[in-house]
């Protein structure tokens, strides 16, 4: 029997069932404004925490988009975390009114993971506003790096950074676990940033200020 998901992550439950029940409670006790601000936080988690079914194509040698966002940088970059070499970096800003599901970029198997503790600056605000000394602060952001090898020996990175308000990274991702192109495997809670670096010789099939959806939109192609 096939098992549906619920159409909300389930880490989504307790801040939907609390503001639900405040906004209630209010209601009750005549505090019509405070019910009704309670009822549209409620909302606006029901809307943060949404986890719609994505149609993820059908291209092993695509790397997809990890997450909901916008893409801010586009620049080759010192992966610092495992590979200890410059790889085409692509930043995508998620907004706290994007879905934050992450998904797996491409197939392959977790080799390891690594949680870097940090500060919270603002991690997802558009290039033109991003001035170069706030975006290497940003990189100093608490962060959990997961290093994942594809089935022919390619290794990428995917980076959850959080931001001024995200302090919450969620990742299922533990080594020797396997993930098929697209699939979930965690989430930043409450606006943050996601990085992906990539091996020398990748295809790039996007530009920054480009919208993209985690699980749908290719962002690049493998080299040979």
């Amino acid at each position: 029997m096939r098992i549906r998901r619920a159409p909300v992550a389930s880490e989504g439950f307790v801040y939907i069932g609390v503001f639900a029940i405040l906004a209630w409670a209010a209601a009750i006790l005549g505090f019509t404004v405070l019910s009704f601000l309670l009822a549209l936080l409620a909302i606006l988690n029901v809307l943060f925490f949404r986890d719609p079914k994505r149609i993820i194509p059908d291209e092993p040698n695509a790397y997809l988009s990890p997450a909901d966002g916008v893409i801010i940088f586009v620049e080759d970059s010192y992966e610092r975390d495992f590979l200890n070499a410059n790889e085409l970096k692509i930043s995508i800003s998620l907004a706290v009114y994007d879905c934050h599901i992450n998904r797996m970029p491409i197939a392959g198997k977790v080799v390891a993971t690594k949680y870097t503790h940090g500060s919270f600056h603002i991690a997802n605000m558009p290039s033109w506003l991003y001035p170069e000394n706030m975006k290497k602060k940003s990189d100093d952001n608490e962060r959990l790096s997961t290093l994942i090898q594809t089935d022919d020996g390619k290794e990428i990175v995917v980076s959850q950074i959080a931001g001024f308000l995200a302090r919450k990274i969620v990742s299922y991702a533990k080594p020797e676990m396997e993930f098929k192109s697209g699939e979930r495997f965690g989430m930043i809670k409450f606006g943050s940033r996601v990085d992906l670096y990539l091996p020398e010789g990748s295809s790039l099939e996007v530009n920054v200020g480009q919208r993209v959806w985690a699980g749908e939109t290719i962002l690049a192609r493998m080299g040979n």
